[in-house]
Order: C-alpha cells, then sequence, then structure tokens
C-alpha cells in the first residue's frame, strides 16, 4: 500500500514538473518571421540574424516563406497562420505592396504587432521597418552602373527588376531611374520583370541583350537578378562590352566579380536586419519601443578593385 503511494506521489510529482514546464513555455514571446522565400542566400543570412537575436532575448521563433517570390497568397495564409497560432508579433517582408495589407490589418485587429523587414506593404499596421534605403541603394547601384564612362559615351542601359509589386523592388528602380534621369549621356534601353529565380532572370536577360544589341550596362535589382545579368553576359560572350551590376552576394555573384562577368554588387546586410527585427519586435511586446522611424541597415558597393580589402571579406564571407 506504501508502495502504490510513493509510485502516486512520484506521478503527481512529475505532471506538477511537466506543467511548470509547459506554462514556462508558454510565457515566452513568440515572433512569427515569414520572408518572401526560404531559398536564398539573402533570407539564409537573415534567418542567421534572426537566429541570434531570438537565443539573446529568449522569445520562440518560426522562420518561414512560399517555395517562390511570387506567391503572395501562401505568404498571406502564413500571416493568418501566425494569428491562429497566437503570435505575438510577425516579421513581415511582403512580397506584394498591396495584395497583403488586407491580412496585415486583420492580424493586427487580433493584437499581433507587426514590423516590415526588407520589404513592406502599404497598411497603417506597420509599425516600424527595418532594412535597405531602396531608394538611395538604387541610386547607389545607378551611381555604380555610369561610373567609368566619359561624357561623350552613350550609355545604355537594361534592366532585369522582379516581381512588379514588390515595394523595395519598386524603390530601388526609382532611386535609379532619378539619378540616369539626371544624365544628359544615359537612357535606359529596356527594362523588364521576371520572375524571381535564376531561369527567368537569365532567360529575360538574354532577350534583353538580343533584342537591344546597344546595351553596354546591364542590372539587376536581387540577388536572383543578379545572377541571371551575369549568366546572360556568360553565355553571349559579352563580359568586355557590357557592365553587369547586381544586388546581394553569394558565392557564384562574388565569383563573377572575378571572372568578369559582373562589375558591381550592392551588398545589403541581412543579417542585420533579421537581428534587429527580434529585437525591436520584443521591445514591440514589451511596451519598450519609443520611436517608429526607420531603421536603415548598410549597403557596400563591391567591385573587384576591393573584394579582397579585409573589411569587404569580412561583409561577404562574415554570415555565409
Amino acid at each position: 500500500m506504501l508502495c502504490k503511494k510513493i509510485t502516486a506521489l512520484l506521478i503527481c510529482l512529475a505532471l506538477s514538473a511537466g506543467l511548470c514546464s509547459c506554462a514556462s513555455t508558454g510565457d515566452r514571446l513568440y515572433i512569427a518571421v515569414i520572408v518572401k522565400s526560404v531559398n536564398s542566400d539573402f533570407f539564409g543570412s537573415l534567418k542567421k540574424g534572426v537566429e541570434t537575436a531570438a537565443t539573446e532575448y529568449n522569445v520562440d521563433i518560426t522562420f518561414e516563406g512560399p517555395e517562390n517570390e511570387e506567391d503572395y497568397i501562401t505568404q498571406n495564409t502564413l500571416i493568418e497562420t501566425a494569428v491562429q497560432n497566437g503570435a505575438d508579433a510577425i516579421l513581415l517582408s511582403a512580397i506584394n505592396y498591396e495584395k497583403s495589407a488586407a491580412a496585415v490589418n486583420e492580424a493586427a485587429k487580433n493584437g499581433v504587432k507587426i514590423i516590415a523587414i526588407d520589404s513592406t506593404v502599404n497598411s497603417p499596421a506597420i509599425s516600424l521597418f527595418i532594412g535597405t534605403d531602396n531608394k538611395e541603394a538604387g541610386r547607389t547601384a545607378a551611381r555604380a552602373a555610369t561610373a567609368g564612362f566619359s561624357e561623350m559615351t552613350e550609355i545604355h542601359i537594361g534592366l532585369l527588376n522582379y516581381f512588379e509589386s514588390t515595394e523595395n523592388g519598386m524603390q530601388r528602380e526609382e532611386g535609379f531611374l532619378e539619378y540616369v534621369n539626371s544624365l544628359s549621356n544615359a537612357r535606359i534601353a529596356a527594362s523588364v520583370n521576371v520572375n524571381s529565380n535564376i531561369e527567368s532572370a537569365t532567360a529575360g536577360a538574354v532577350k534583353m541583350l538580343r533584342e537591344n544589341p546597344e546595351i553596354n550596362v546591364l542590372v539587376g535589382f536581387n540577388e536572383w537578378m543578379s545572377l541571371g545579368v551575369g549568366y546572360a553576359i556568360e553565355q553571349l560572350g559579352l563580359s568586355e562590352r557590357v557592365k553587369g551590376v547586381g544586388f546581394d552576394a553569394n558565392p557564384i555573384s562574388v565569383g563573377m566579380l572575378e571572372t568578369g562577368e559582373m562589375d558591381a554588387l550592392l551588398v545589403q546586410n541581412p543579417f542585420a536586419i533579421g537581428y534587429l527585427g527580434v529585437q525591436k519586435a520584443a521591445e514591440l511586446i514589451d511596451s519598450k519601443l519609443t520611436e517608429n522611424d526607420p531603421i536603415y541597415t548598410s549597403v557596400t558597393e563591391v567591385t573587384v578593385e576591393n573584394l579582397f580589402d579585409a573589411d569587404i571579406q569580412k561583409i561577404i564571407f562574415s554570415f555565409s
């Protein structure tokens, strides 16, 4: 009889310990990170920043995104699921500036805090933006694209951009055009939006170059577009005549700097975007966030001339 009582007591103690553990986990903040896709080096580095901050700030996270960077419908479903799962905050890199607004507004009505990272959405429910100053980054890309030409040389530019309703792509192109339109010897020869993957970007770039043989500068506005620019220049044997400029860095695009298919890469800081996103979300949930001005992270122009500088090597490889 005594043995049964001891056994029963041990079971009760075990159950109590389990309940305490669950209660402790439930007290942790839950931040859902929803990005455009999970299949790029850019978002891979962003995830590492998220995970580092989640450990430091003792919060639970999920990190999800659609299979491709055009699928805003799945992204909206992920927002709804995060709300259902009790997210305290959502970090969102929005695919569609307009068509994710309703999902974001509904999440906010349910008490979820929303921070836009990398690319925002047209909603008053966004508490803060963290990411690249995309309009200024577009101007920087334009300066890189037109540098090195004499005033007597006509600069004919091809633009390769991704999903036309994604806010950061629109901002980069706007800044780029503002700068180019201030020059007397530069013009946009052709511009196209393609699906955000290597195959579509390469095909779009090859087609543009073949249809517009006067192009002597080709520009891509994200990681996949940059690879498309480099591969198209390589396939058509145009590295001596066409200047390649792009955004973001991965081992392939960095290699293209060395072999000449790319001339400049505008490298963002996705690790910082992810880290700051979690940090500011935790502050927002705890009512410790006192400002809502955009937080802009760095962009660095990388060329073959500075590629092997110690500071540049840290930027390119520190989170790979």
